[in-house]
């Protein structure tokens, strides 16, 4: 047992030196650690504000963009179709002096044949007057009745031939007058189509635009598939989130392309029924548009 208290002569000095361990583990020095600067930039909850606030602003932002390209849109077909009427009003005024023109010279050509009709009548009339006394001088009866008929004759002769002149006059001039309005209409029509083309083509957010405005003439929607064409099924699927936001009672929105389908255009399915908003449809129904405003007479019509 170990002694904590000695007495004298029980404690003898020796000459190897003993080292005894500390009891405590040595204390590491620790090197100061450089002084951190305190954050002061933007908190996690900033951060996350800013995040929303960039959200909310590009949602604006995009609808505002979508509206824009749908007035766009809408303004340039007003004025495609402006100018498609104008154009038809413009011609109608030329068949009008067209058709002036025509009924002037056909009324000319008729008074010219009533002209010489009733001087070739009054040349027969004269001829039997003269056919007439000989027949008295002589005193052939049979002479007079062949004189007269053989005057009668040449009388209703030239009568069928006024006749025959004033019929293909007339018949002329209204053969001019249908084929320059039928020109026009066609030429109108064909305008029309070139600038409609032309937009759908070249405005990417058509398709956008006629999609909205055929959801929106669905009376039930639910389950939507959208027909484009190939070139605009990107573009459309883009906007899916759009369609769902902007037209009400809308649970899916699939998109898939359709080659019947003209860039610009779409076909609108549900389970209720679909809305055919094709570009080629569209046209055709400017055309009837046009044709109702002036329309195109058949030979069976005169």
């Amino acid at each position: 047992m170990a002694k904590n208290v000695f007495r004298a002569m029980e404690i003898i000095n020796v000459n190897n030196r003993v080292t005894l361990d500390s009891p405590f583990p040595e204390i590491e020095v620790v090197e100061e650690a450089p002084v951190v600067e305190e954050y002061t930039g933007p908190t996690a909850d900033d951060l996350r504000k800013e995040a929303e606030l960039f959200k909310t602003n590009w949602d604006k932002e995009k609808d505002d963009m979508i509206k824009a390209a749908e007035s766009k849109v809408a303004q340039i077909l007003r004025d495609a179709e402006q100018r498609a009427f104008e154009e038809v009003q413009q011609k109608t005024d030329e068949i009008q002096v067209l058709k002036k023109t025509s009924e002037d010279e056909a009324g000319r050509l008729v008074a010219e044949a009533e002209k010489s009709a009733a001087e070739l009548t009054a040349k027969v009339e004269a001829d039997l007057d003269s056919i007439r006394k000989k027949a008295e001088e002589e005193g052939y009866e049979a002479g007079l009745e062949k004189g007269y008929a053989e005057g009668q004759a040449e009388v209703e002769r030239l009568v069928q031939q006024l006749h025959s002149i004033i019929d293909k006059t007339i018949e002329k001039r209204n053969e001019i007058i249908d084929e320059s309005e039928t020109q026009v209409i066609n030429l109108v029509v064909m305008i029309a189509k070139k600038v409609v083309k032309v937009i759908s083509e070249n405005q990417k957010n058509v398709v956008v635009n006629n999609v909205i405005q055929a959801l929106r003439k669905l009376k039930s929607r639910g389950e939507v598939l959208i027909k484009v064409n190939l070139a605009d099924v990107e573009l459309t699927s883009e906007h899916i989130k759009d369609f769902m936001r902007m037209v009400e009672n809308i649970r899916s929105v699939t998109v898939v392309e359709d080659s019947t389908v003209d860039r610009g255009g779409c076909i609108i399915e549900t389970d209720f029924g679909e809305i055919d908003a094709r570009i080629s449809s569209q046209l055709h129904e400017i055309e009837e548009k046009i044709l109702d405003l002036v329309p195109i007479k058949t030979k069976g019509d005169n």
